[in-house]
């Protein structure tokens, strides 16, 4: 699998002010500087010379801006609104204005088909490895409760068994509470239903964050995926901690820990391995690896120091060889990110070494969380003027975006920081440098790279109005649109860091034009294509996703055709101008799943596109704040350039991005942002986006 990854997910390159090391890039990939001096003027463009912008009923305040610049983004009232991509295209079809397929939609295309996916695999197979899993590690653990004679290592062992009774409680409702674990079982139940944020677990007698257990995501659209993300979120965001942790793991509670994490590790074989196995494998071919110490590492450290995987319970009683074994686990590397319960204010000091956990189902690294613990507190900021908040701008700044750090530094002042600057430019260049640790080859960070594509100066032969400034705005909000819903998709999965419809009227002049962007659409081929083969290889595709993915990387492949010969000035084959006249059509067919598989009940995909997802937690404000990253309701986008030797407006779909802090206790899910949003009660759009997006 990996090797096969290797191969499909390449190394993209952009250039941009950052001093970043160069990298090799994948074949046809774009490496266009993006320098100022690149960049053309806004392109102004008359009005009357447009043939047929009457098609579009645009406010004065719209044709200004269009005027301007050639090209505007309109956000209408949530009433009139398009609730999904693929609407705002039949929409400009069915009033016989050409298309303009931008890079948003695709990117947009892909998440919807990537979460679906991800959700169907959820129910359909992973929700009962876990009942499976839970089951036989209880099972053990009543094994080695049973079994022990030395009163510590059966308290721990009890303390097991509640630890994966709390599982099977939040995977089944049916579950029974065995009466040994009763009162600690239904505590840390109660905590974890109220969702409040931190507090201390009664399972495992350390501040545990229960924010993060109500279900957000997709994980809202039915009680099986609820239950599911709650398990999955007890198994991957709980720790066994091998050091201290001030102020609430002593020395003698990292020991007990150690031992309870042993306890497990080697109580995972046979069925329960399988079982396991059968969700991080899969998962971690999406998402990535864990950050913290895994199954592996314990079972590697247990066999040197005890001779064999599986000690007898009673053996764990040597405390020379627990201490054995938590000097050798602290030889494993700490983790890169720091997740919100591992930092308490003030704690800062030798964190990152002193940190190792063992973690059953741990959450994975991810190089935008990492990038986040790098700009914030401790490393950015001083004791009296602490960066506690990162920003969504930060991720594209690192990943090569010029405009993001001019935004950041012009616009938010970010430079006030103590050492942001000097953090910016180390994390642009290791992740320039592509090294595994950092940049592991999987397929979250493949959809990084695709971002990378679109924030890239456009190549000679796009409209010129596409290589300004203000359409390199535009630019950055699709990426940072797309990296939202990225992190929603993988909410559960991924480590969060801290501190009108018919069939219109005439044709139009011209079908539509493609966002010239060759290599993002090759790029999205890419990633649909190695989806396609690691789900037909872990056997957790049916025939109609494989068949949605087939669409997704024929439509890709073709685009970056289409793309190729505009940027060439190639005349089009019919079958490539009827592909964008039906383009939203398209769209429409990759959404469209049945909700039954052999003899399944499945849930339904949204009716509405708005999401959010919070991404970093700042534990040192007070209250305790969630940074979150939305989406809105499309945005129709027009342009107006000439095509055919006649200037015509376009029509599209374009991202509206939000940024937004909550307290830590009211992270938003899906159902509650779009209720802001229809209720007028959302927070504004960043001020740098009201350069080409008009409200109505």
């Amino acid at each position: 699998m990996n090797r096969r990854l290797a191969v499909v997910i390449c190394v993209i390159v952009t250039t941009t002010l950052l001093t970043i090391p160069g990298l090799v890039a994948c074949d046809g990939a774009d490496t266009t500087t993006t320098s100022d001096a690149a960049y053309l003027d806004s392109q102004p463009v008359d009005l009357e010379a447009i043939t047929n912008l009457e098609s579009a009923d645009l406010s004065d305040a719209e044709r200004q801006v269009l005027a301007r610049q050639s090209f505007v983004a309109v956000g209408l009232p949530s009433e009139e609104t398009a609730w999904k991509f693929w609407q705002v295209y039949e929409t400009a079809r069915y009033q016989s204005l050409p298309l303009l397929v931008t890079t948003d939609s695709m990117l947009n295309a892909y998440h919807g088909l990537f979460d679906t996916l991800l959700q169907r695999m959820e129910e359909s197979a992973l929700s009962d490895q876990a009942v499976a899993m839970t089951e036989a590690l209880y099972a053990a653990a009543a094994d080695q409760w049973d079994t022990a004679v030395d009163l510590t290592i059966k308290e721990e062992a009890r303390l097991n068994m509640a630890y994966f009774a709390v599982g099977s409680a939040l995977l089944a409702e049916t579950a029974a509470i065995p009466d040994e674990v009763q009162s600690e079982v239904e505590a840390e139940l109660a905590l974890i239903d109220a969702a409040a944020g931190p507090a201390e677990s009664p399972v495992l007698d350390y501040t545990e964050d229960y924010s993060q257990y109500k279900p957000r995501g997709h994980y809202t659209r039915s009680e099986q995926l609820e239950r599911y993300f709650k398990a999955m979120i007890w198994y991957g965001h709980t720790g066994f901690f091998v050091n201290p942790r001030n102020p609430d793991v002593t020395e003698e509670e990292a020991a007990s820990l150690t031992r309870r994490a042993i306890l497990i590790s080697s109580s995972l074989v046979g069925p329960a391995r399988e079982a396991w196995t059968a969700i991080y494998e899969p998962t971690s071919f999406l998402v990535g690896r864990a950050d913290d110490l895994t199954v592996d590492d314990m079972g590697q450290v247990i066999s040197q120091v005890f001779g064999t995987a599986q000690p007898e319970p009673d053996a764990l009683a040597d405390a020379g060889k627990i201490a054995t074994v938590r000097e050798k686990l602290n030889e494993f590397p700490a983790p890169k990110i720091q997740s919100a319960t591992t930092r308490e204010p003030g704690d800062t000091e030798d964190r990152e070494e002193n940190e190792r956990s063992f973690r059953l189902m741990g959450q994975r690294y991810i190089p935008d969380s990492y990038a986040f613990q790098q700009l914030v507190w401790a490393y950015v900021g001083t004791e009296d003027n602490k960066r506690s908040l990162p920003m969504g701008l930060d991720i594209m700044a690192v990943l090569g975006s010029e405009q993001a750090y001019k935004i950041e530094k012009e616009d938010f002042g970010q430079d006030q920081y103590d050492k942001w600057e000097d953090q910016i430019q180390k994390v642009s260049g290791e992740f320039a440098e592509r090294s595994p640790d950092l940049w592991p080859v999987n397929l979250y960070t493949g959809w990084l790279e695709s971002l990378q594509h679109v924030m890239v100066l456009p190549a000679e032969g796009a409209p010129a109005f596409m290589r300004s400034p203000a359409w390199a705005l535009k630019s950055l909000n699709a990426a940072l649109g797309s990296w939202t819903e990225l992190r929603h998709d993988t909410i559960l999965y991924a480590k969060q860091s801290v501190t009108a419809e018919g069939e219109g009227g005439e044709e139009p002049e011209s079908p539509g034009y493609v966002e010239p962007y060759p290599a993002f659409y090759a790029k999205i081929a890419e990633l649909a294509t190695t989806l396609r083969q690691g789900l037909l290889e872990y056997d957790l595709v049916d025939p109609e996703s494989a068949d949605k993915l087939e669409t997704m990387i024929w439509l890709a492949e073709t685009l970056a055709s289409i793309s190729e010969k505009e940027l060439a000035g190639e005349e089009l084959t019919a079958e490539e101008l009827t592909l964008i006249q039906e383009y939203g059509h398209y769209l429409e067919t990759l959404e469209q799943f049945s909700t039954s598989e052999e003899g399944l009940t499945l849930s339904p995909s949204p009716e509405k596109s708005p999401l959010v997802a919070d991404v970093h937690g700042d534990y040192t404000s007070d209250p305790p704040r969630a940074l979150e990253e939305a989406t809105g309701y499309p945005l129709v986008l027009y342009a107006a350039f000439e095509l055919d030797e006649k200037l015509q407006l376009f029509a599209g779909a374009s991202y509206a991005y939000y940024e937004f802090t909550v307290p830590v206790g009211e992270r938003l899910t899906d159902e509650e942002w779009t209720a802001l949003l229809d209720s007028g009660s959302a927070p504004p759009r960043p001020a740098w986006t009201d350069e080409w997006i008009v409200e109505r």
